[in-house]
């Protein structure tokens, strides 16, 4: 026998952390900060095991059902049979080595269970589940280190992706750290070995354990020179036996999670062969009427392989009316060029696409999505884009071209779009909502484009940090009557001037400005609220000049509010809180947190006063660097 190359068995485990942030939905932190940003996620944990609301953490941008309630939210797209419940936010990170993964250790430094769904991946290619559960919600107020029971997939990863639903959380979600444990092989002679150590290493339990000192003690043994000499001899004597049942679930889920154009491989001009008499067997006896409504509960997929079955059901799982509303984000990892190439034939009546997440790693790519718009955009209303980054400048000509009744447009995080591009968007005249979190747009551009706007209802513009907010509230003040909305989270330059400015706008009902504004309000804050009667949401986080006397005017002026957040405010008393609560019968969250004389004892009494309330502080004393 040919005699197999021995190697240190501690060159076969790899306990890594993070090396690089590529992608990501969401985060409390700006771009340039070191505060509550994606990139404190990279490398060693340097919290844990303390519990509390750390700047040097990872944390999420939303908790709870808050912002989907209010009139900012998008309204969500119809999706009759999603294949896995939907989440809210992502992180995709990248680590040196690709492994084949035996544990994931996620560490949770604030409020922890927010996690849902473990991806991994070579290289951001052929995404595979390696684990998928409920949120957790409830859970002690303490750190944790959170291993999720993961699949054995064969392949190696050296990057995974977290997937989010923070929904049923009382408050914001934090990570310190994510630590991948796998095995690699880079001696010749270990590759065919390295699945086999795995799946004994899962097998027997050994992932499990908390101490990293216990997975390498526990696998010395699998890989001792004798044990290894054991393994390959076993392999060269046995390379076709039987899969066992675990290897055989694992391949029933890789061909459950063939793409729809797999699903869809043998439709096009090819005929489907069938025999005389037999095209559609009962559905033959059907009304049409009757075919088409039980295929309108069907998802994307389940349609396109229904169409594989015969020519009757090809017919009619190819109708465009099928076709009208495409939600593609909670099948992200299937998309591909050929996915958009095979449904453009389906989609001529098309109104409403959402294609966020969908395309990383060039997956998708500019010239393929620009002839799928190109082909069945014509018809087109809604369409979101959110960290769709092979949208560049070319993509925005083409859907300004193609999609004159155009009147939701979301492309958060699109990082690949400059003024030329954005500047094209001055011809979708009948847009009513545009979101444009976290991009490069710049002013000149912005109020080019808002010019041109007069119908737009619900503008987000988080975090983009090359606007001059006091500039863009006069401009809307001038152009955009029917404002509604105006997310400025994390901006930049909103003064009184600016505030007086949106007094302009009576229409306002939702106001996030938090993080923007800077220097005393009191007299613009006046304005506001007096002009802005019908005022519902209004977060002012980090507005250290508030006073007693502005939240007099929201009691006077603003009874209608819903939500309020003056979170890290530094002079309201206890005692404008308590007259808040009492004089705005509609509240329903209220985010005190941080505010100096506000503590944990109000906070509870307020909580049995007014139990419709959600109001969230007096627990830490401490005040946000960001």
């Amino acid at each position: 026998m040919e005699e197999i190359p021995r190697r240190s068995w501690t060159h076969c485990v790899v306990d890594q952390y993070v090396k690089e942030v590529t992608d990501f939905s969401s985060q409390y932190g700006s771009d340039g900060s070191i505060s509550y940003v994606a990139n404190n996620i990279i490398g060693k944990p340097t919290l844990y095991p303390d519990y509390g609301d750390f700047s040097a953490a990872y944390c999420l941008r939303s908790y709870g059902y808050w912002w989907a309630k209010s009139d900012s939210a998008p309204q969500p797209i119809e999706d009759p049979k999603p294949l896995l419940p939907p989440s809210v936010d992502f992180i995709d990170l990248k680590y040196d080595s690709a492994v084949y993964p035996i544990r994931v250790d996620l560490y949770e430094t604030y409020h922890p269970g927010s996690a849902v769904r473990v991806w991994g991946s070579l290289e951001g290619q052929n995404w595979v589940l390696l684990w998928a559960g409920e949120p957790q919600t409830g859970l002690k107020a303490a750190s944790r280190i959170f291993s999720p029971p993961i699949e054995q997939p064969r392949v190696l990863i050296n990057m995974l992706r977290i997937e989010f639903d923070q929904r049923g959380h009382s408050y914001y979600s934090a990570l310190d750290a994510v630590m991948l444990v796998g095995s690699t092989h880079s001696g010749s002679g270990y590759e065919a070995t390295g699945e086999t150590i795995t799946m004994q290493v899962m097998k027997m339990g050994i992932h499990k354990s908390i101490c990293e000192e216990d997975i390498l003690s526990g696998v010395q043994f699998l890989l001792s020179e004798d044990n290894l000499q054991k393994l390959m001899e076993d392999e060269h004597k046995n390379p076709g036996e039987e899969l066992t049942r675990e290897e055989k679930a694992d391949l029933e889920v890789c061909e459950d999670s063939l793409t729809t154009v797999e699903a869809t491989s043998s439709e096009g001009d090819t005929d489907i062969s069938v025999e005389e008499g037999t095209k559609g067997g009962y559905f033959d006896l059907l009304p049409e009427e009757l075919i088409m409504y039980i295929l309108h509960k069907l998802d994307i997929r389940s349609l396109c392989r229904l169409g594989c079955t015969c020519k009757l059901l090809q017919g009619y799982a190819s109708d465009p009316f099928l076709y009208m509303t495409l939600n593609l984000r909670n099948c992200w990892w299937l998309v591909k060029n050929s996915t958009l190439e095979c449904l453009a034939p389906r989609c001529s009546l098309l109104q409403c696409l959402n294609l966020s997440w969908c395309g990383p790693y060039d997956a998708v790519n500019t010239e393929t999505f620009m002839e799928f718009i190109h082909t069945c955009g014509h018809q087109l209303r809604v369409l979101r884009l959110n960290n769709c980054h092979f949208i560049d400048n070319y993509c925005l000509y083409m859907i300004s071209v193609v999609c004159p009744n155009l009147i939701e447009l979301s492309m958060a995080n699109c990082s690949k779009v400059d003024h030329l591009g954005f500047g094209e968007l001055k011809k979708a005249r009948a847009l009513a909502r545009l979101d444009l979190t976290r991009t490069h747009i710049n002013f000149h551009t912005l109020q080019l484009l808002l010019q041109h706007a007069s119908h737009l209802q619900h503008l987000s513009l988080n975090n983009c940090s090359q606007l001059d907010m006091d500039e863009v509230a006069l401009t809307l003040a001038t152009f955009n009557h029917r404002l509604v909305s105006l997310n400025a989270w994390k901006t930049r330059g909103l003064t009184q001037r600016g505030l007086r400015a949106l007094a302009c706008i009576p229409t306002l009902q939702d106001l996030d400005l938090g993080w923007a504004l800077s220097g005393g309000i009191t007299e613009s804050f006046a304005e506001l609220v007096r002009e802005c009667k019908g005022l519902k949401r209004l977060y002012l986080s980090a507005l250290r000049t508030f006073t007693d006397h502005d939240l007099h005017l929201l009691i006077t002026h603003a009874r209608n509010l819903t939500q309020l957040d003056i979170m890290g405010t530094r002079n309201i008393t206890p005692e404008a809180v308590h007259r808040l609560l009492q004089f705005c019968p509609n509240l329903e969250l209220l985010d005190v947190s941080f505010c100096e004389q506000i503590h944990y004892s109000h906070v509870h009494h307020w909580a049995v006063q007014f139990p419709h309330v959600s109001i969230k502080g007096g627990l830490w004393h401490q005040v946000r660097i960001v």
